[in-house]
């Protein structure tokens, strides 16, 4: 099909976890001597979250195919930094573009985490600009198997710690009897 749509729901009755610490004396310094705090136990709850997601996928010749997908992100804990920020919803908004060759190599771009931040050359901290995330990504898929490699974080050059993803998924199908005439 052309369009796709779907609707995910997660931690819908709400998460909580809840875990302590034990380090060593020797991780303890570490931790202060790297102006970390000491963590001695932690608690945290995950609130709902909806993703409403949709695309396009627009066949341009029998091996070259165009997939552009949006999502939006709705989270239920309160106002957050995001493009529609309100009290007690909040919404974040993704895109991308697949290009898919034979339906074998795929190349992904994508952008997300928009949010307000103030501007690098503001000394007075008062002017706000828009910043995003972009992601840049390839796979192949060979038969029922498919590699995936996803490349994220590179608009942060204040602190570039890039984030590299790495993921196998294995496709499984039910085999269709064949009848014998």
């Amino acid at each position: 099909p052309r369009w796709h749509l779907a609707l995910v729901a997660r931690d819908l009755t709400t998460t909580f976890n809840a875990w302590t610490f034990k380090f060593t004396e020797k991780e303890k310094q570490v931790l202060y001597l790297t102006q970390n705090d000491i963590p001695v136990r932690s608690t945290e709850l995950t609130s709902p979250r909806l993703v409403f997601g949709g695309g396009y996928n627009l066949k341009i010749s029998k091996t070259f195919s165009l997939l552009a997908e949006a999502n939006l992100d709705f989270t239920f804990d309160g106002k957050r930094n995001t493009v529609i920020s309100s009290n007690p919803i909040s919404v974040d908004p993704h895109m991308g573009l697949e290009a898919s060759i034979k339906d074998v190599f795929f190349i992904r771009a994508g952008v997300t985490n928009f949010q307000k931040a103030l501007s690098d050359g503001d000394t007075l901290n008062q002017k706000k600009v828009w910043i995003y995330q972009p992601s840049l990504g390839a796979g192949v898929k060979i038969k029922n198997v498919v590699i995936d490699y996803a490349y994220a974080n590179l608009a942060n050059q204040s602190n570039p710690l890039y984030t590299h993803v790495f993921s196998l998924k294995f496709i499984l199908v039910k085999k269709e009897k064949t009848t014998s005439k």
